[in-house]
């Protein structure tokens, strides 16, 4: 990958989370700034990457992948960070999953030769943008899902005036009921890949099977049903005609999201056929990791009988922001709000308390319980010892909605000196 279009970009008052008083610099530069945000040296409110957390989190999945002899694509729209991507291949990444093209024009552009769009791909531009990446480098390998024979039909149209130099890999996803995309029924599933197999044009190639355990219809439900979802896919994989794929070197296995993904490995890994099998899983929010929904999955997965989850992650993002106004006794608010903190899966949490001055004091019962556009609403006890100006650390919830809101997001070590950059590209 390169990127020295990233370090060499440039970073001015008009990007959000650098000081309005600072002459226009290159990223790399940064870390000559000797910036600490415990000095109030940046302006807030402000997302930090915590890099021992990051590192340990890059780690420790990476030992679990190799231990249990599992691949990854990690999802790439958690982050849209090119940067991240590459400390991602780096630790063993197969390649970058997608969700939609946009995402991909960005992948490619910093040298990503592996994408798997875990997604429908149809459309006259969306096949047009695909068609011209793979015959512009012989290394581009593209893969995505396809769950219906109108599907296919769609994209054999828009491809049928050019000839591809390596095909695009499809991958026929299973569904589940009340779910999402995917195929529902066993026959439609066959009767599909026996639609790409007849095709002639060898724009296209049947490569394996995909699926997504992360749904509401299923992994709300609790990981029994996760591992009844995983026996429907099984018992669908068992049923396709080995001549379906035969000629291939291995068949592509991918599903495992962010909360199950350790059920979907140790399933999968254990099917048997007469081809190698990859079972490639997709999680995305491992590399920060939250306070929230993923930290909740992940601790309770500890004590589940039904899952062999004995790792530990660690929430990598913290927001900072001041306590800029206590109106009421038991109501504070925050200099922060929707514009830069997620809260589609839970609202942030207090988590640490900084004082100009003082240092750290403890952060006491604090609950945000709301968030307008830029301020979050906390609900405080009688004996707070909240005061205007204390710098408040907030953990999130849902990474994949912490990252869109923004461009540019400091790293920092222990002691809060900003080490580095993070520019991401949704």
């Amino acid at each position: 990958m390169d990127l020295e279009e990233i370090k060499n970009t440039i970073l001015d008052r008009r990007t959000k989370g650098i000081p309005g008083s600072v002459k226009p610099f290159p990223l790399k530069e940064l870390k000559n700034k000797k910036w600490n945000i415990l000095n109030e040296d940046m302006p807030m409110p402000l997302m930090v990457l915590k890099q021992i957390n990051y590192i340990h989190n890059l780690k420790t999945f990476s030992n679990y992948l190799e231990k249990h002899h599992l691949e990854i694509a990690p999802h790439g729209k958690t982050t849209m960070a090119p940067q991240i991507y590459a400390d991602q291949i780096k630790y063993g990444a197969w390649g970058i999953t997608a969700g939609a093209i946009n995402q991909i024009q960005v992948m490619f552009d910093f040298g990503i030769n592996k994408v798997l769009l875990a997604n429908q791909l149809l459309g006259k531009s969306h096949l047009e943008t695909i068609a011209s990446y793979i015959n512009q480098n012989k290394n581009f390998s593209f893969y995505c899902f396809v769950d219906s024979i109108d599907q296919f039909l769609n994209m054999k149209k828009y491809l049928s005036n050019h000839t591809l130099i390596n095909p695009i890999n499809l991958l026929p996803e299973i569904g589940a009921e009340n779910g999402r995309t995917g195929i529902r029924k066993k026959e439609d599933f066959l009767t599909l890949v026996n639609e790409i197999g007849n095709d002639q044009s060898k724009n296209f190639k049947f490569a394996g099977i995909s699926s997504y355990e992360g749904i509401a219809a299923v992994a709300m439900k609790g990981s029994n049903v996760v591992h009844d979802f995983c026996s429907k896919i099984e018992n669908i994989i068992n049923d396709i005609p080995s001549n379906f794929y035969s000629n291939l070197d291995e068949l592509l296995i991918t599903a495992g999201g962010s909360t199950h993904f350790d059920i979907v490995g140790e399933r999968f890994s254990k099917i048997k056929l007469n081809v190698p099998i990859k079972v490639l899983l997709r999680s995305g929010c491992y590399i920060t990791h939250d306070h929230g929904p993923y930290l909740d999955a992940l601790e309770t997965a500890k004590d589940d009988v039904n899952r062999h989850w004995d790792q530990s992650l660690q929430p990598a993002l913290e927001i900072w922001s001041y306590v800029q106004s206590i109106p009421e006794k038991n109501l504070a608010f925050l200099t922060m709000g929707k514009r830069d903190a997620p809260y589609d899966a839970g609202l942030p949490k207090p988590i640490k308390r900084f004082r100009p001055g003082e240092g750290f004091i403890d952060v006491g019962h604090a609950e945000i319980f709301s968030t307008n556009d830029q301020h979050a609403f906390v609900r405080l006890p009688d004996n707070h010892e909240w005061k205007i100006g204390d710098m408040i650390c907030s953990g999130i919830s849902h990474p994949c909605t912490a990252f869109d809101k923004w461009k540019f997001i400091p790293v920092v070590d222990d002691d809060y000196n900003v080490v580095d950059g993070i520019l991401t590209y949704f």
